[in-house]
């Protein structure tokens, strides 16, 4: 699964290298993509690339998804791929994470501070497709490993829900405005 807008910075072609990579070892893996479209011709670029290495019938575009749908679309899925070159806190992770996916992520900006490899997540190097898919063969192969990432990141994906972030937030804000009045 991979879940982001179609634009250069989130890297939508390392998600269709990386499918190929692994749909030559597992023919009856599929890659879905959703997200809308930026404009930056990077869609296009993604669908050229799916047919050129010869996975276009693997690979599915479901377009731009609305919000509510995301968890059922997310529910579809295993591994969740996402391949941006910047990023600070995706909350398509979170969501994918709260719906118990495994995560493959570029270790890139504050993601590895929202994720922990090896115990959450799995971590690998932007712009590295070979990493990515070694990732998830990871998680397709070594016992035990899908499981533990699976609940390790439902578990922390409920400590942002608005129940546990909504007291955070109004202590941070008593503590700020109380510092504000000495």
């Amino acid at each position: 699964m991979w879940l982001r807008a179609f634009h250069e910075v989130y890297n939508p072609r390392i998600a269709v290298q990386v499918a190929a990579s692994i749909i030559r070892e597992h023919p009856e893996c599929r890659l879905f993509m959703g997200g809308g479209d930026k404009g930056d011709g990077s869609l296009q670029r993604t669908e050229e690339l799916a047919k050129a290495l010869g996975i276009a019938g693997s690979v599915e575009f479901s377009g731009k998804i609305a919000s509510s749908e995301v968890p059922d679309w997310l529910q579809g899925g295993d591994v969740f791929i996402n391949t941006t070159n910047v990023d600070n806190a995706p909350v398509s992770v979170i969501e994918a994470m709260a719906c118990g996916l495994c995560v493959v992520s570029t270790n890139v900006g504050g993601i590895p501070c929202l994720l922990d490899d090896g115990k959450d997540a799995l971590l690998v190097p932007p712009d590295d497709p070979e990493a990515m898919a070694a990732a998830i063969r990871r998680i397709l192969t070594e016992p035990g490993l899908s499981e533990r990432l699976s609940k390790n990141a439902r578990r922390k994906a409920e400590q942002f829900d608005w129940s546990s972030m909504l007291p955070r937030w109004e202590e941070l804000l008593r503590n700020v405005a109380g510092a504000g009045s000495v």
